[in-house]
């Protein structure tokens, strides 16, 4: 097995979200790990499955399989359970509202490559405490 190598991200913000950017290329949304820890930190993990890549001589190797994985201490408070995850054409976005107080939370893609409000078992909501669950 391999180092695992870093996942270049883009971070940016506006009033109300934090957004975290990363490309991911031939990587299935089962295969994507989403964690942000209670003191702010984002851990990307994620491993692309190579067809018998393990049996292959390269002679030059410059695109790594994985493990994939990446840290970054994000720069403001944010409630990871209501993040909105989408991935697509290969690159994974995330919308963390920001919040008083960083809640950590564990994100799973499933095979759907969406999610919102699914970690710990938070249904999530739109519009705030008074809105109703979907």
């Amino acid at each position: 097995m391999t180092d695992a190598t870093a996942i270049p991200v883009n971070l940016y913000q506006n009033e109300r979200e934090l957004i975290a950017v990363a490309p991911m290329p031939g990587v299935a949304p089962q295969d994507i790990g989403i964690e942000v820890s209670e003191q702010g930190e984002m851990t990307l993990t994620c491993a692309e499955h190579g067809v018998g890549q393990e049996r292959i001589e390269y002679l030059l190797r410059e695109w790594s399989y994985g493990p994939n994985l990446r840290r970054v201490q994000l720069p403001c408070a944010v409630d990871a359970g209501k993040a909105n995850v989408s991935y697509g054409n290969g690159v994974l976005s995330i919308s963390f509202p920001k919040a008083d107080a960083t809640e950590p939370a564990s994100i799973d893609l499933g095979r759907t490559g969406h999610a919102r409000g699914l970690a710990l078992g938070h249904v999530g909501t739109r519009g705030g405490a008074s809105a109703h669950p979907r």
